[in-house]
């Protein structure tokens, strides 16, 4: 089964940021990404960002996941590309889920 996961996040991530190069971000990059899908797992879901180096996602940066302009959720970028990115989440508010078309920010202070 853990084998199992560990393909399933791979393929993920995988398609979602593909080959792109690891450029650099843009000084202009706005900082905000939508949440383009969830895919669930068993023990975790995956979340696909429509942004990444692009807008100022790496690796490790800790997020802020919002709707309607109010934060309900953390989330880690496990992975980010050069327009994607793949996030886990690390909390979200009682009964919230995280869905297409939420918005994704690097929180001010990044650590956790």
């Amino acid at each position: 089964m853990r084998h199992r996961l560990t393909l399933t996040v791979l393929l993920v991530t995988a398609l979602a940021v593909g080959a792109e190069a690891r450029a650099l971000g843009a000084a202009e990059a706005d900082g905000k990404a939508p949440v383009v899908a969830v895919v669930s797992a068993r023990t975790t879901d995956l979340v696909v960002l429509d942004g990444g180096h692009d807008r100022g996602f790496r690796p490790g940066t800790v997020c802020n996941v919002s709707r309607d302009g109010v934060a309900f959720g953390a989330l880690v970028i496990a992975e980010a590309g050069l327009h994607r990115s793949v996030a886990l989440i690390l909390s979200l508010d009682d009964s919230a889920a995280v869905l297409a078309g939420d918005f994704v920010t690097p929180r001010a202070n990044p650590r956790i």
